[in-house]
């Protein structure tokens, strides 16, 4: 029997190792600042979920979505709905429609909560995977809004439901910082690991491709489906994972405004890379707290008019998307290091790779 050649996983593993220990030491860092460095560490981290969600899609398949918010909202929602207690939620929701009253007496934990939001968001993508995922290009960008407006529409008039414009509120304020560090990295290595599975390098293929990848048998609307599914579940848990971090939200904080960041976000760092997903996340929430104490006063003694802070963000990103349109990583992973070969097989590959 042949000896199982590690050096394979060695490497492609290293990516997503360095990017754990990078959220990991962005976490230890924040552990023992004052609560405000706190909350902001941990919104960067729920940014962490939501932008890694969105390219298990859009940065693997290479079909660009604008509507993956609609997820989240409906994962903050459905999480809302199963950990606010039951007595406030009686009082919440007087005209709760019959076929929902379950809803005014059910209640779990964070974690499965977290879990069934996921599962209910996953659903909704399949509902809507047929219309979807054999769309690209400008067609997917405009199907994909529509769903965002539709979702938003739906959130923002059924009263009776969701309180409409009014404020959700109740939601438990337990979303920690050690919750907001375990749900980034497990959320990194699902999609790592999916991103090298038999489906992600297909996607990958397509998305360089796609004509040549049907040519040669590729099912590619069976694979987007997918990464569909999957990226709506990841961004369905981190929209339940901050609804118990603000504890108030409301619909237009799902929509286009947080719609555009985690797309800055993504474009920011590269597209087509984890790494990037990662990288940019963090450097865009660390550019835009400098920001918003420039602005205030705090940095320099000198207050900024209102909206700077978003002005000289959207510059950044115009240019980026001019200078460098793959990123600051260039749609590549962290470099890896070159392991030093034990002698036997892997020596011999290793100077034949040389040679």
């Amino acid at each position: 029997m042949p000896a199982i050649d590690l050096s394979r996983w060695r490497t492609g593993l290293w990516p997503v190792v360095a990017l754990v220990a990078v959220l990991l030491l962005v976490g230890a860092a924040l552990g023992g600042s004052d609560a405000v460095m706190q909350r902001v560490g941990i919104n960067a981290l729920i940014f962490v979920v939501l932008v890694v969600g969105l390219w298990s899609f859009s940065g693997v398949s290479g079909v660009v979505s604008f509507g993956h918010l609609a997820f989240a909202a409906l994962g903050a929602y459905t999480c809302a709905f199963l950990t606010i207690p039951p007595a406030t939620k009686q009082g919440l929701f007087p005209d709760m429609p019959g076929f929902l009253d379950f809803l005014l007496t059910v209640h779990t934990g964070f974690w499965p909560a977290v879990l069934i939001a996921a599962g209910v968001s996953a659903a909704f993508a399949l509902l809507l995977s047929p219309a979807i995922v054999r769309l690209s290009g400008v067609q997917a960008g405009i199907a994909t809004l529509a769903v965002l407006v539709t979702v938003y529409t739906v959130l923002l008039n059924w009263d009776e439901v969701t309180r409409g414009s009014s404020t959700m509120i109740g939601v438990p304020a337990d979303f920690t910082l050690g919750r907001a560090i375990a749900m980034a990295v497990v959320v990194v290595v699902i999609a790592w690991f999916f991103s090298r599975s038999r489906v992600g390098l297909r996607l990958k293929a397509a998305r360089a491709d796609e004509v040549a990848a049907r040519s040669i048998g590729l099912h590619v609307v069976r694979d987007r489906t997918v990464a569909w599914v999957l990226s709506a579940a990841i961004v369905g848990a981190g929209g339940a994972g901050y609804s118990h971090f603000i504890t108030t939200f409301a619909p237009n904080q799902f929509y286009l405004a947080a719609t555009f960041t985690t797309l800055a976000m993504l474009v920011i760092g590269g597209m087509r890379s984890l790494t990037g997903a990662v990288l940019g996340t963090l450097v865009y929430s660390a550019l835009a707290e400098i920001l918003r104490r420039v602005q205030s006063g705090q940095i320099g003694g000198v207050e900024l008019p209102g909206g700077a802070a978003e002005v000289v963000l959207a510059i950044l990103l115009l240019v980026i998307l001019v200078k460098r349109p793959g990123g600051l990583t260039n749609g590549r992973e962290l470099p890896v290091p070159r392991w030093p070969m034990r002698r036997g097989g892997g020596a011999e590959e290793h100077e034949a790779s040389r040679a």
